[in-house]
């Protein structure tokens, strides 16, 4: 019991009127409200997006798998560089995103991306190369760094 559960404790006991039940009851308090973290330990620390959003994704060795509430940074769209403007790509617009390790972004802090929208248009766009992408799979949580991911295929 740390110091001040001891004086709490001691002044219940001294107070008029207050007996040992009172007593008891505030240190099991004070010993319960000190336990754990108050979070839920099974709890997903992944984002849940507005709009559940399911993909194939694969990372640069090509192991792929399917996963669901995908996002990136929490967001239903990327936010990506055209040129030396600054556009997004939502999902509901997009087929898929293959990055493009070998290409020059023009910054060691972007890489290059070929985003295929649902109308086949091809669009060049750069992203930030430690963005992340979330998900959850059917064996748990899923998060990559946007730099390791091979491509995204939209469902």
């Amino acid at each position: 019991m740390n110091r001040a559960a001891h004086r709490l404790v001691n002044m219940t006991r001294n107070a008029p009127g207050a007996g040992l039940p009172l007593g008891a009851l505030l240190l099991a308090a004070l010993l319960l409200m000190g336990l754990g973290n108050g979070g839920d330990a099974t709890r997903s620390n992944i984002p849940v997006p507005e709009r559940n959003y399911t993909v194939t994704i694969a990372d640069r060795q090509g192991r792929s798998l399917e996963a669901e509430r995908f996002t990136w940074e929490g967001k239903v769209f990327f936010k990506a560089n055209f040129g030396a403007a600054a556009v997004t790509l939502p999902f509901e617009k997009l087929s898929e995103l293959t990055l493009q390790h070998q290409a020059d972004a023009g910054s060691p802090e972007l890489i290059a991306a070929s985003a295929l929208l649902k109308t086949g248009e091809t669009v060049q766009v750069t992203l930030e190369r430690t963005s992340k992408c979330f998900g959850t799979t059917r064996f748990g949580d899923y998060e990559i760094f946007i730099k390791d991911v091979g491509s995204i295929k939209f469902k």
